[in-house]
């Protein structure tokens, strides 16, 4: 299950890695029939595989969503650089077993340092593929990457 997630990997430009690595939050964008479902999230941008770390309570809305449609987006904001990205992509559950699961979940716990968040039976790790990007700043100038 885990290999589909590498198949794609885009180039992500510097500016964008910085704004990835530089913030902790995000907006999480799931959906299923057809009804929109938000959440603040913590996360952790791995530039050595390009993906971004989240995690979630098994029983949450949002995981029942990525579960039945993997297709979700994130919003960074930062504001000393007065740009947005919305980030558009695919997520996968980590699998009881997956040999890169706890590896993932320790890369988390040491960007995130909310154990709350990130350990327990009931909590799982979501991995996302970055697809597309769209960047926008107070200006209303938009760029699309990877359409």
């Amino acid at each position: 299950m885990f290999a589909s997630i590498e198949e794609v990997i885009m180039e992500i430009p510097k500016e964008i890695k910085t704004l990835l690595k530089n913030n902790k939050l995000c907006s999480m964008a799931t959906c299923w029939n057809e009804k929109p479902y938000l959440s603040l999230m913590n996360y952790t941008y791995l530039e050595s595989e390009n993906i971004v770390i989240l995690s979630s309570r098994k029983n949450s809305k949002k995981y029942t969503n990525i579960q039945k449609n993997k297709n979700i987006s994130l919003l960074i904001f930062s504001n000393s650089t007065n740009k947005s990205a919305t980030f558009l992509g695919t997520a996968l559950t980590l699998n009881t077993g997956d040999e890169k699961k706890e590896y993932y979940r320790k890369m988390h716990m040491k960007n995130c340092e909310m154990p709350q968040f990130i350990l327990g039976e009931d909590i799982n790790l979501i991995i996302f593929n970055i697809e597309e990007i769209i960047i926008s700043d107070r200006k209303d100038n938009v760029k699309y990457i990877g359409e």
